[in-house]
């Protein structure tokens, strides 16, 4: 059973629109935006406070929930943009109104590429839409979800219903609270593909030990033949890349193809990095239509929101200025040794020079 956590809008205002509403698809039905001058005065805000110099802010209706786990401040709110949110030690996680965009570009890519995924290895993901995503598929047998905090999880459990979607009880899942790098040391177990979706921070803090050189040595080993694995990779553009670009670094140390692509998750403010790893899956071979039957066969016409053979090709085609920065030298991340960022990229001031008007009929010859 799902629970709806849609914010009301205006039924009035909808009835008395002079233009009649078009019908919309399956499951979806017309609702009003929310009426900033209706809210009142002294409004609620959860604040983003995980850029180190600005501060953003998320109006909010209520909290559903607001606690300290063994390891991190988890806060689940409804806001009045996104839905039902959840934040992190004060760092947004998932919002109901995009989760869908990411954890389809962060799970279907490998999950559609690989020719017959069984085993799937997920680490992070508390909310449960990875895993989600991971069991659409029929041809899935088992899919580990290792996870730190047990709190946490049952926190989504409880709160976050849109985002899991009751994928916790599917008999294919099992629950491993613990850490993941542990995990992945002790266990002998082997997976097609493993996705990594836990929290985005390189602040040589304990999580960074998911990221570097010797983990994904380590988890090399636990894939089968033509095993891929995809990563939440971090804000990604051209103004934010130097932590992509050291994962991507580090990655290539380990696997011969590895591959950047990004889209914009609007509650993310920004533009957010996926990489995808493998010996073998070069994203450039793809064809769109080929994609599109693929998604056809695998999961149908109706499961995915957003991801089609053209936008997931998109996805991948970077601007000239970010190809640029991310192919600068830099760091890898290393076991025992604190990440430290390049400098920035300047750009000296030069004199303007005036170019000379071309006659307009050069445009047309």
């Amino acid at each position: 059973m799902t629970t709806n956590y849609t914010l009301p809008g205006d039924p009035e205002t909808i009835r008395d629109r002079p233009y009649p509403l078009p019908p919309l698809r399956r499951n979806e039905f017309w609702m009003e935006p929310l009426d900033p001058a209706k809210l009142g005065h002294g409004p609620i805000y959860s604040v983003e406070d995980s850029d180190p110099f600005d501060l953003y802010s998320y109006r909010v209706l209520s909290v559903a929930h607001a606690s300290q786990t063994a390891f991190q401040r988890v806060v689940v709110a409804d806001t009045c943009n996104y839905g039902r949110a959840l934040f992190m030690d004060g760092s947004i996680q998932s919002a109901q109104e995009d989760e869908a965009l990411y954890h389809e570009l962060l799970v279907q890519p490998g999950m559609l590429c690989h020719h017959a995924p069984r085993d799937v290895l997920i680490i992070g993901g508390g909310e449960g839409a990875t895993l989600r995503e991971v069991l659409a598929h029929a041809s899935v047998r088992s899919a580990v979800m290792v996870d730190i905090d047990a709190e946490a999880v049952e926190i989504c459990r409880k709160h976050m219903v849109h985002a899991h979607q009751g994928a916790f009880d599917d008999p294919r899942a099992r629950l491993v609270f613990q850490d993941g790098r542990r995990f992945v040391e002790e266990t002998d177990l082997l997976f097609d593909v493993v996705i990594i979706d836990v929290v985005d921070n390189l602040d040589n803090g304990p999580a960074q030990a998911l990221y570097t050189r010797q983990f994904y040595q380590l988890l090399r080993r636990r894939l089968r033949p033509e095993g891929i694995i995809m990563i939440q990779g971090l804000e990604f553009s051209f103004q934010d890349y130097k932590e992509h670009a050291a994962l991507v670094r580090t990655l290539r140390t380990v696997f011969a193809e590895v591959h950047s692509y990004n889209a914009t998750v609007p509650s993310f403010l920004g533009s957010w990095g996926f990489i995808m790893a493998s010996d073998w899956l070069d994203p450039s071979t793809l064809r769109a239509d080929a994609i599109d039957r693929q998604i056809e066969r695998r999961l149908g016409h109706d499961w995915l929101r957003h991801l089609n053979g053209a936008f997931l090709l998109s996805a991948f085609a970077l601007c000239k200025e970010t190809r640029y920065v991310l192919a600068l030298p830099g760091p890898i991340l290393e076991d025992g040794v604190p990440f430290l960022p390049p400098p920035d990229v300047g750009e000296a001031v030069v004199e303007q020079v005036r170019l000379p008007v071309l006659d307009e009929r050069a445009w047309t010859r």
